[in-house]
């Protein structure tokens, strides 16, 4: 019994290692929809497990982070290019980064999951860890950061890594850390009782998913281990139905003549989105699934295709309540089989997530990373057809294979998200990094819109902003990072409109608990709104 849990527990790679990926270089459907523009671009292909996006000079063109390297935007027109400036801004990084303006003086800082505080000073960038006080543990995965005590400053949450030792794993709680208005950061894991939570926290993601001006956290938790939905110092994921499935007595195995079931999952990149249009926060869970059972060709029984639970689609009900419905079994995307030989074919290895509207037709989609260096563990474009259903339409990307790494932007300021990812092109060649300029011609609208937080901080995650228009609502959330490893999206929110051409008004819910009502003249545009000055 001591050997199958341990079985249970470690997540290593099975079978099926020669099944070859797809030739991207022979393929020329993904030219129509995305263009690599890596060489041209004077960015240095060197693989990154983490894309890092915001507007770091404020120049209104988005620049990156990918392999320690800071690459700032100096596309002109239809001339895209980026420039290293790492070392010309004083950054040496250690760790996985992140953009966030610690002192709200509208400048984004850098932290590092290294516990690096890097402030923006003019022109350069500081290494000041040691003035705020951050003595982080060694031992951070990712991080995501929201203002959880309503004071207008981003406070901190990091997610912790797993310990191994003995044949049995060990887990940590996350921890808090709240920004003493721009000064430091103070350790206040104790009064959210972090303690009650050890977890393998694979990804941080803040929202207000119940629309109760409290800020939520949720926690993409690996290892088997149930995901946390904390309000305070409350798991909200039990009553609300996001912590994953455990039904340990599903199915009965023959051959070990026991009974076996899901057992939560291993969850890895999760994304809060709107995903039908309804005013609700929706929520897209991505885990790592091993879907073999059978015997091993090393000896012993593999039976982890039952115990580890798929990815969901989470459907926010609404008021009052605020209810998840999981959508997967009508959602169009594909679940692996569970089985031994000639039923299995393969694992369902997916990892970071995150979501834009590529083809701005109203709807968000999904990019979906996938781990190992499988021919079938390539990444996923998920188009969102509406009503919860969603089209595979990877062959629309050279997306890679074994890869965590993926973020959306709009580097050439032209009203579509662009792509920039990180992985292997084929089974065992040297993964790369490529930026994908989105080329699809839709021929949609959008509308793009640059918050600027006063009471709620310049960067004022959780705040929802809803454009009504006469067929509906669209709505976005500022999301701080999004997947795993704290990576970031272009921070200027983007609306694929499709054909609305006409927006009645905007509503922009602050986090601060304000609400702001504004008229829109045209779309394809980028408007900037401001927070009202405190009353």
């Amino acid at each position: 019994m001591k050997y199958l849990l341990l079985f249970t527990l470690v997540a290593c790679a099975t079978q099926n290692t020669s099944r070859p990926g797809r030739d991207v270089s022979s393929n020329k459907e993904w030219e129509n929809h995305f263009q690599d523009i890596t060489m041209s671009s004077g960015v240095d292909p060197a693989h990154s497990g983490t894309i890092v996006m915001g507007d770091y000079n404020k120049d209104g063109r988005v620049d990156f982070i990918a392999n320690k390297r800071l690459y700032e935007n100096t596309s002109n027109k239809d001339d895209i290019s980026f420039k290293d400036v790492t070392t010309e801004v004083g950054l040496s990084l250690t760790g996985l980064p992140m953009f966030i303006d610690i002192n709200n003086d509208s400048w984004p800082d850098i932290v590092t999951t290294k516990g690096q505080v890097y402030l923006r000073k003019k022109a350069v960038f500081v290494e000041s860890a040691k003035a705020f006080g951050l003595d982080m543990p060694s031992d951070v995965h990712t991080m995501g950061f929201g203002d959880l005590n309503s004071d207008g400053y981003p406070d901190l949450i990091l997610g912790r890594n797993e310990f191994y030792k003995d044949n049995k794993f060990t887990f940590v709680p996350p921890q808090v850390y709240f920004n003493r208005v721009g000064k430091g950061f103070l350790d206040v894991s104790k009064f959210y009782t972090m303690d009650k939570y050890p977890a393998y926290v694979r990804g941080v993601h803040i929202s207000d998913f119940n629309n109760d001006g409290s800020p939520d956290i949720y926690f993409s938790n690996y290892r088997l281990r149930q995901n946390f939905l904390l309000n305070g110092r409350k798991d909200l994921a039990p009553d609300v139905g996001v912590q994953g499935e455990r039904d340990p007595e599903r199915t009965y195995d023959s051959h070990l003549k026991k009974k076996f079931g899901p057992n939560y999952g291993h969850t890895i990149g999760s994304v809060w989105a709107d995903l039908n249009n309804d005013g609700n926060l929706d929520l897209f869970v991505s885990n790592l699934v091993h879907k073999y059972v059978g015997a091993k060709k090393s000896g012993g029984y593999d039976y982890r295709g039952y115990v580890c639970d798929d990815s969901k689609v989470y459907r926010n009900t609404g008021a009052p309540h605020y209810k998840f419905e999981d959508m997967r079994k009508t959602s169009q995307l594909p679940v692996m089989p569970i089985g031994g030989n000639g039923v299995y074919k393969g694992d369902e290895l997916w990892a970071h997530a995150t979501s834009a509207d590529f083809d701005n037709d109203g709807l968000l989609d999904f990019y979906v990373t996938q781990v190992y260096d499988f021919g079938y563990s390539r990444a996923k474009l998920f188009k969102n057809k509406g009503n919860f259903t969603f089209k595979d339409v990877s062959s629309w990307t050279p997306g890679p294979i074994d890869s965590y790494a993926g973020a959306w932007g709009d580097i050439n300021n032209d009203g579509k998200m662009d792509l920039i990812v990180s992985g292997r092109e084929e089974v065992g060649a040297t993964p790369t990094l490529k930026i994908l300029l989105n080329v699809h011609d839709s021929k949609n609208n959008y509308l793009k819109i640059k918050l600027i937080g006063k009471k709620s901080g310049t960067m004022p995650v959780a705040t929802q902003v809803r454009l009504f228009h006469d067929k509906g609502i669209f709505m976005r959330q500022v999301d701080g990072v999004t997947g795993t490893m704290n990576q970031q999206n272009d921070p200027t929110l983007h609306f694929g409109l499709g054909k609305v051409n006409k927006i009645k008004k905007v509503e922009v819910r602050w986090n601060s608990g304000k609400k702001q009502t504004l008229t829109v003249r045209r779309v394809n545009t980028t408007l900037e709104i401001r927070e009202p000055a405190n009353d």
